[in-house]
């Protein structure tokens, strides 16, 4: 199998030897001054009450460098031969004491049984939790970091396409490992450092020095499997105003305007079953009466659908659904690629 980024000699050997920390920020914060005195009361003959203290003395907490990596993927990924843009989801945390930059990497395993296509690594910018394409940033592998302070954590997407040359069968995995290593330590660290090693002078928060912990480095691997699982299909959807015409025949949005929304919706990763299109009005606007139509995206025929739910077009409307009303389009069972396309009208009140 094929290798697709460097392999950080700092990994060999080291991640068998190291448990991954815990999830939480190790104690103290790096930086912290620490002052304690003693004292020592007593009487003296006549009862005179004396007090001594000694002189304060003063503690710097140094930073301590701790990583953890977990899959947030549940098991193995179910996904078919051909599909794009496939998402495996993973959590990097800081558990040291300090901010510390991370540099992020990514393997594909050569135990598995195919190579992924199109691998590419994205930070989760807007923190959703899920792949927003355009929004999250590209990283590249062995190069990028992501910088956390103590506690702090950062998704990270690996997005791969899926080969299909033929030969994949049900049950081939393909397996990718994301790795976070410290900067700090790829910079400053030697070779092999071992934990409790001390490297002077490149602390944060005001600590001069800081320590290896037990996970500067940590990895976690994630799965695609080919049909088995629950399944990863879904349906991409886009809704957009097509058109505006106001009573003047311009095209403001204005009392008794006519707005046309269109809706795409997209079949990804295989089949759905009972798929049904819907869109609840607000109350601003009032829906115009059999102005549901579907549209070819192939060759942008377009086909008039009716709001009786009991006829045999899939459209309808429901004005007792929702607040206002819903418009419905029932498209059943639908294979991976079906792609869709519906309009309907509505007036601003």
């Amino acid at each position: 199998m094929t290798t697709l980024n460097r392999a950080f000699k700092l990994l060999t050997g080291t991640l068998a030897a190291m448990a991954s920390s815990a999830a939480l920020a190790i104690g103290t914060p790096a930086g912290t001054e620490i002052t304690n005195t003693a004292s020592a009361t007593f009487d003296l003959p006549g009862g005179t009450t004396g007090l001594t203290k000694s002189a304060e003395v003063k503690l710097n907490v140094l930073e301590l460098i701790n990583v953890n990596v977990t899959s947030q993927n549940s098991g193995n990924v179910s996904t078919i031969a051909g599909a794009t843009d496939q998402v495996l989801t993973y959590v990097v945390t800081n558990t040291g004491n300090g901010a510390e930059d991370f540099e992020i990497s990514l393997d594909q395993l050569t135990s598995d049984d195919f190579d992924a296509l199109n691998v590419r690594l994205y930070k989760d910018t807007d923190g959703n939790g899920t792949y927003t394409p355009g929004t999250d940033t590209l990283l590249t592998s062995g190069s990028s970091s992501i910088g956390l302070t103590a506690d702090d954590d950062q998704t990270i997407f690996i997005l791969i396409d899926i080969p299909n040359t033929g030969s994949e069968a049900a049950g081939d995995i393909s397996q990718l490992k994301l790795s976070a290593i410290s900067e700090t330590v790829v910079s400053h660290g030697g070779a092999s450092p071992a934990p409790g090693d001390l490297m002077a002078g490149v602390g944060s928060g005001g600590a001069n020095d800081a320590v290896i912990g037990n996970a500067y480095i940590d990895a976690a691997t994630g799965a695609l499997e080919i049909g088995t699982g629950a399944g990863s299909a879904t349906v991409n959807m886009t809704k957009t105003v097509f058109r505006v015409v106001d009573p003047f025949g311009g095209s403001s949005m204005v009392p008794g305007s006519i707005i046309t929304y269109q809706i795409d919706a997209t079949v990804a990763n295989g089949s759905v079953d009972n798929l049904v299109i819907s869109d609840e009005l607000p109350g601003e606007l009032t829906y115009q009466a059999n102005s549901i139509v579907q549209i070819d995206t192939l060759t942008s025929t377009s086909t008039p659908l009716t709001d009786t739910a009991t006829d045999a077009d899939a459209g309808s409307f429901d004005s007792a659904t929702g607040s206002n009303g819903t418009v419905f389009v029932t498209l059943g069972t639908q294979a991976a690629g079906a792609s869709f396309r519906v309009q309907l009208q509505a007036e601003i009140k």
